[in-house]
């Protein structure tokens, strides 16, 4: 996010920026302070406007003075009436459960924040999809402010949940941050990922993902964009003279897999291999006889468990696959669409455009115009 308001510093007028970091706040954001935070007095230290995190109104109101310019990216709950960044409700989940069931997942499971809002529209958005596709979710009862455990405490009791999980099961946690920690106690209960658990994060933090052992899959959002976009709507209210209630929007662009959901979990080993083979191989220019011959069966029988595993013809899924990347390509790379087309499997550019609208619903211009343009 922080890139974003740069990178729009720079093309507009240069801002004064200061960064407070985050360690340097005390006491920790989800306490009130007895005394004012070092961000008062906003006016008198010569700040033209902010753009902050918050855990909720009170502590809005008190470092930020009524009508000063400011975007806020709230913790724990809402803060209608400013200026806020916000997740368009159920979009990260519904696509974090999408990718678990298009690997054959019919075992869900969430852990997130109880106490922080945002964790819990992800958590609504998850449990919907995975209820639309007729399964149900467990989830994680964590116990949070005001009577917050240490991590060392509760590292012993998410392990016994874990443990109780049936397997395998797909695992969505509310961020990387706490992704990290279930990979953690995954790691006290003895249970392998992905085989048993696979998990996904939320936020794609390069440095958390690669880091963790092993590296965590993780849903992408638009935050350099609603970066650019906060820092937009700031300098508006900034030569407006009057604040705003408008809400920025954070979308997922895409999922970006590593090896913590890096498995397919389908039970029927003729379709296991056919699918390992197209995810394998969804760049090349792929044909349905080479997906039957690698799984080592007729095509008639081939087709027949797929559509009775997959729900969709062995095609259907080699097209699908390629669409997935790309997504990714598109979200992630300035390629020309033809590069794309060919790097996907695909023979043409109108090809790739045909597939393309049909499982998304959008041209992939738009996906990547979706991807990288800030809110409208």
């Amino acid at each position: 996010m922080l890139r974003g308001i740069v990178r729009y510093c720079r093309f507009h007028n240069p801002w004064i920026l200061y960064r407070e970091p985050p360690f340097y706040r005390r006491p920790p954001y989800h306490e009130q302070p007895q005394s004012p935070l070092s961000l008062t007095g906003l006016r008198q230290r010569g700040f033209d406007g902010i753009i902050t995190f918050a855990a909720n109104e009170e502590q809005i109101k008190a470092f930020i003075p009524p009508g000063f310019p400011s975007v806020i990216l709230p913790i724990e709950e809402k803060t209608p009436g400013y200026c806020s960044i916000v997740e368009k409700a159920n979009t990260v989940g519904k696509v974090a459960a999408e990718h678990f069931l298009d690997r054959g997942f019919t075992r869900f499971a969430f852990c997130g924040y109880d106490h922080m809002f945002w964790s819990r529209i992800r958590q609504e958005g998850f449990v919907r999809r995975v209820a639309q596709a007729g399964y149900r979710v467990d989830v994680y009862e964590s116990r949070g402010v005001p009577d917050p455990l240490t991590w060392e405490t509760e590292q012993v009791s998410m392990a016994d949940w874990l443990q109780g999980l049936p397997k395998s099961v797909g695992l969505m946690a509310c961020n990387d941050d706490r992704a990290q920690q279930v990979v953690e106690a995954v790691k006290a209960a003895k249970i392998r990922v992905p085989e048993e658990i696979a998990i996904l994060g939320v936020d794609d933090d390069d440095m958390i993902c690669e880091l963790t052992h092993p590296p965590l899959s993780s849903v992408a959002l638009n935050f350099e964009e609603a970066g650019y976009e906060a820092a937009a709507q700031l300098d508006r209210q900034i030569a407006r003279g009057r604040p705003s209630r408008k809400e920025i929007h954070l979308r997922p662009t895409h999922v970006h897999t590593r090896q913590s959901t890096d498995v397919l979990a389908v039970e029927d080993p003729v379709v296991a291999r056919a699918l390992r083979f197209i995810r394998g191989h969804a760049g090349d220019m792929l044909s349905v006889d080479d997906v039957v011959e690698a799984a080592s069966t007729s095509r008639r029988l081939l087709e027949r468990h797929f559509k009775d595993v997959v729900g969709a013809s062995v095609y259907q899924e080699i097209q699908r696959a390629r669409v997935e990347r790309a997504c990714r390509m598109l979200a992630e790379t300035n390629w020309p669409l033809g590069e794309i087309a060919a790097r996907c499997g695909f023979s043409n550019t109108v090809h790739f455009g045909v597939a393309f609208k049909r499982h998304m619903h959008q041209t992939p211009q738009q996906h990547r115009r979706r991807a990288s343009q800030p809110n409208p």
